[in-house]
């Protein structure tokens, strides 16, 4: 079974909901963690500082456990090897189609993922679905469709996305193309997913 946490973004802001995304992602897995940190949808020179922050999260929450900790590669077959060693894949929000378009040079990626728990905030969990609403271009684009499914980050913000996150936005994406599931969810928030592989 393949587990993804769609996390609707603000995963670091301090906060309840947050202390337990993170713990759910490690309890989901037992015995020491590998955790590969992915940062494809920002840039290269701040993935050391993020995987810096990440890994403070994580073992703040690890209740003692080991945790063992890479960098995602950019290099595609680099990647695919370091899937293969983890059992989390942790994916930062930032730009989705950036990210996309990294996780498309990756061949076989879903299958890849089987049995994985897969972390996405923001840009991480949209680049899944089939159809996301983008906020930093206010229109709808298409996913990898690792989900058959569309989704709304940042829902209802009150903060940086506040104009592009309202029930206009979700009743837009809604009506978008064929009937699916939607996925509306609020910054700190999130939701999993559990696919039978």
């Amino acid at each position: 079974m393949t587990k993804y946490f769609l996390h609707g973004g603000m995963a670091g802001v301090p906060c309840e909901s947050n202390d337990k995304y993170y713990k759910e992602i490690l309890g989901s897995v037992s015995g020491p963690a590998k955790i590969l940190l992915t940062y494809f949808a920002v840039e290269k020179e701040r993935w050391a500082g993020l995987a810096g922050e990440h890994e403070n999260k994580f073992e703040a929450r690890a209740d003692g456990r080991e945790i063992g900790f890479q960098i995602a590669s950019a290099d595609p077959g680099e990647f695919a090897k370091q899937v293969e060693w983890c059992d989390v894949v942790y994916i930062r929000g930032g730009s989705t189609p950036m990210l996309q378009t990294q996780l498309e040079k990756v061949p076989d990626l879903q299958r890849l993922f089987e049995s994985k728990v897969v972390a996405g905030s923001s840009a991480g969990a949209l680049v899944f679905m089939k159809y996301y609403y983008d906020q930093d271009h206010d229109k709808i684009l298409a996913g990898l469709d690792f989900l058959h499914a569309k989704m709304i980050a940042h829902y209802l913000s009150t903060g940086e996305y506040a104009a592009t996150s309202g029930r206009d936005k979700l009743e837009m994406l809604e009506g978008y193309a064929e009937k699916l599931p939607v996925y509306a969810v609020k910054e700190t928030e999130f939701v999993v997913v559990d696919i039978h592989d």
